[in-house]
């Protein structure tokens, strides 16, 4: 089950990278408009890469205002013999406004996100196994870092819900104890990542 879920996380995001290759691809270098933005933003939350959860973002903007998003950050380790497991995999697709900018990539962004998950958590004793689901509203401010790159800050807050499977390691074996759901609504996201800038349309007015 971990590894077909393993691999549906890896084919989402490879079918959205695709997509993302494809509209890029089809836009036109050549063209004599004077809008320069960049349209195709990739990122790493910092955050997650520290916790050891690597992290992978792209955005596409379709216009000024209007953008749309997917995130996924996965930590996959596990040491068997000392029943340790710090197995998480989570992936967002976000809708995203942004003001009005003074300058290019510098300015506030709102977006409205789902987000679903999967994890195995296990600390030599109880072990915790289950699935997760998300919504909610966040808020970003991105400002450049030179021509190609910038870094955005941002936090989400909202609803989740999980429903997940205690059990123990006795004797060489994982023992279920019980069933549990738990709500939440708070903060659920915390954002300060580096955005490489891959997008530039070729050059204004002849």
């Amino acid at each position: 089950m971990k590894c077909l879920k393993t691999r549906i996380f890896y084919c989402v995001l490879i079918s959205a990278f695709s997509l993302q290759s494809k509209v890029f691809a089809q836009q036109d270098v050549g063209s004599e408009s004077s809008d320069n933005r960049q349209r195709v933003l990739l990122k790493t939350n910092l955050v997650y890469d520290v916790l050891l959860m690597p992290s992978l973002e792209v955005e596409y903007r379709f216009n000024e205002h209007w953008s749309a998003a997917i995130e996924g950050n996965m930590a996959w380790w596990h040491r068997d013999r000392k029943h340790k497991y710090y197995q998480l995999a989570t992936i967002f697709p976000e809708a995203r406004y942004r003001l009005r900018e003074k300058k290019e990539n510098c300015g506030h962004i709102f977006g409205l996100f789902a987000g679903t998950g999967w994890y195995d958590l296990e600390n030599g004793s109880d072990g915790y196994k289950g699935e997760l689901w998300m919504t909610g509203l966040s808020y970003a401010y991105t400002f450049p870092v030179g021509k190609y790159f910038s870094f955005e800050t941002g936090l989400g807050i909202g609803f989740l819900h999980t429903r997940y499977k205690e059990y123990l390691p006795i004797d060489g074996c994982y023992v279920y104890q019980q069933t549990c759901h738990t709500n939440y609504f708070g903060p659920l996201r915390l954002k300060f990542a580096w955005v490489w800038n891959i997008g530039a349309k070729k050059g204004g007015k002849r």
